[in-house]
């Protein structure tokens, strides 16, 4: 048993396919199949079921992978614990973070941490929610960023989680001119909406499976409103520009209201009684090792996006 071998069956369990995972191994399919068959009869049983499709572990097969993760990010630790005793002044750092979300913070964050560390890669990879947990949970990135609503939601085991909260995001709603009416506006409290009086009030959603949705599904359901849907997009930007345009109000992150340059002119509105903001947290395994280029880059971003946070809790 070596690593080339632990990495190469994982791989297979994690792609249900001999044909796939040798693509993504960039190595022939009867190389990775002799490397299955070796050692399935090194240790006399079989790890796949191939009598099915997709192919699938068996019990057995199972317990291997499950070890050899363990095994695997053993090793990476050791070799990040060694690249710290180097000074860490060279390496890569692997980051899960939302596409949108990417925009909006990797640039300051990335111009600051370049300072220290030049020669440290930062790679990213951009998916939802649950794309990013069980990337994180099979070694595909060292950390990921997300609101903490987020992990709660799609991660069935969190005591596997570390997180760290970065800022506190606050979430408002976008609603272009003529939407609202003054019978929709809370009393006495100055650009603030009453949510339970928008029943009548036209909505631009994001789509299923964003953590934004569910957050909105949840204020409809505690206010008892069965949402009028005009649009799904599955971008936060779109759904300001939509909302503002008229066609509807939206629920969004001030992020993304953020990004736009002509921001000042956007009308957005306090959700009030409703959840109004939330946790955005970087996240890690448990037993995983976070070099000193990774720590401090999660540093920069705490200390880059603070303010924000601060901010938020002298409006409330």
């Amino acid at each position: 048993m070596d690593f080339r071998e632990l990495v190469y069956i994982t791989t297979v369990a994690d792609c249900k396919s001999v044909t796939e995972a040798a693509k993504k191994l960039y190595i022939s399919q009867p190389s990775l199949s002799q490397v299955i068959a070796k050692v399935e009869n090194e240790l006399g049983i079989k790890l796949f079921d191939r009598t099915i499709y997709p192919i699938a572990l068996t019990y057995a097969g199972e317990t291997y992978v499950d070890t050899a993760r363990k095994i695997l990010l053993l090793n990476d630790n050791l070799r990040r614990q060694l690249t710290d005793i180097g000074e860490g002044k060279k390496g890569r750092i692997t980051l899960g973070i939302p596409v949108e979300r990417a925009g909006y913070m990797l640039p300051a964050a990335l111009k600051e941490f370049k300072k220290l560390y030049p020669g440290v890669e930062v790679r990213t990879i951009e998916a939802n929610s649950s794309v990013l947990l069980a990337g994180l949970k099979k070694g595909d990135t060292n950390f990921i960023i997300l609101p903490k609503e987020s992990a709660d939601t799609y991660s069935d085991s969190k005591a596997e989680l570390e997180m760290e909260v970065i800022y506190r995001e606050k979430l408002i709603l976008v609603a272009g001119e003529g939407v609202l009416r003054e019978d929709h506006m809370a009393k006495l409290k100055k650009n603030t909406v009453d949510f339970s009086t928008l029943g009548d009030v036209p909505f631009i959603l994001l789509k299923k499976g964003h953590a934004i949705r569910r957050e909105a599904e949840r204020i409809f359901r505690k206010n008892q409103i069965n949402p009028d849907i005009v649009i799904e997009t599955s971008s936060n930007i779109n759904a300001v520009q939509l909302a503002d345009s008229g066609l509807g109000a939206a629920i969004v992150p001030e992020r993304a209201v953020a990004i736009l340059k002509d921001r000042e002119n956007i009308h957005c509105y306090s959700l009030g009684n409703q959840t109004n903001a939330w946790d955005v947290n970087a996240i890690y395994l448990k037993d995983a090792y976070l070099d000193g280029a990774e720590r401090y880059f999660i540093e920069v971003m705490k200390k880059t996006f603070s303010r924000l946070g601060t901010e938020h809790k002298e409006e409330k």
